[in-house]
């Protein structure tokens, strides 16, 4: 079965969650009724559920079906939370984007950078270092590791657009999954001169890597946002093992 069917449902009935075509506390349709939607088998549509349950989106009810459990009239992330993009939360939030690429540079990962990124050694690589401002205030910052055959054709006027845009839909690459690890940092110099940092002494920091449908890395990024506008969204699950 291709890896790539149920993850467009999954984006699909996903979008449909976040717009409220199924509200919070509602039913999705049956198993039955998926699969004649979507044209697909039973087994498709049950990993695109189990991947919607792991998000935190649905869970399921013996006897009674799937349950939507994501509430969208709650107050939503402000940051950049799972593989959203700036370009995607300035529409979400309703402010003014301006992105400036201030590196766009091409190079070949040595072993410094390879246990950074993750990227083999020797990986030609594409970086871009972008400043994020909302309103026209510096919030946050991307630099940026692409393997470079993934980005054939990449711009810093791309850049500053969206490089997923670019990927997606001109280069019609599909996007996977992603690792976060998050950290509370003392700004840099760089840092105190770009992003306006206040009286917080501190930023946020996202270390991540992307992974394309197939499992290949892709991207690399260390991403820094400013505390007023960084918020992480997640659902926790207790696990039923035995505990001591």
């Amino acid at each position: 079965m291709s890896k790539s069917v149920y993850q467009d449902i999954y984006a699909d009935m996903q979008q449909a969650i976040e717009h409220g075509d199924y509200p919070y506390q509602s039913y999705l349709p049956s198993e039955n009724e998926l699969k004649e939607l979507y044209g697909c088998s039973r087994t498709t549509v049950r990993r695109a559920l189990a991947a919607l349950a792991a998000e935190g989106y649905v869970q399921p009810q013996q006897g009674r079906g799937v349950r939507v459990i994501r509430d969208v009239t709650k107050q939503p992330p402000r940051g950049m939370d799972g593989l959203e993009t700036f370009k995607e939360i300035a529409a979400r939030r309703g402010f003014t984007l301006v992105t400036r690429v201030s590196v766009f540079e091409m190079l070949a990962a040595d072993e410094a950078l390879s246990a950074v990124t993750g990227f083999p050694v020797g990986s030609d690589l594409t970086r871009v270092k972008r400043i994020r401002y909302a309103d026209d205030v510096g919030v946050g910052s991307d630099d940026s590791y692409y393997l470079s055959s993934t980005v054939p054709g990449l711009t810093p006027q791309i850049a500053e657009d969206s490089i997923y845009r670019y990927l997606e839909e001109d280069l019609n690459i599909k996007i996977g999954s992603g690792t976060r690890d998050i950290t509370i940092e003392r700004p840099t110099k760089d840092d105190l001169l770009w992003l306006d940092v206040g009286d917080f002494g501190a930023v946020a920091v996202v270390r991540g890597k992307t992974y394309r449908i197939d499992g290949t890395l892709m991207e690399y990024t260390e991403t820094k946002q400013v505390p007023s506008f960084f918020a992480v969204h997640e659902t926790v699950f207790r696990s039923s093992a035995p505990r001591g």
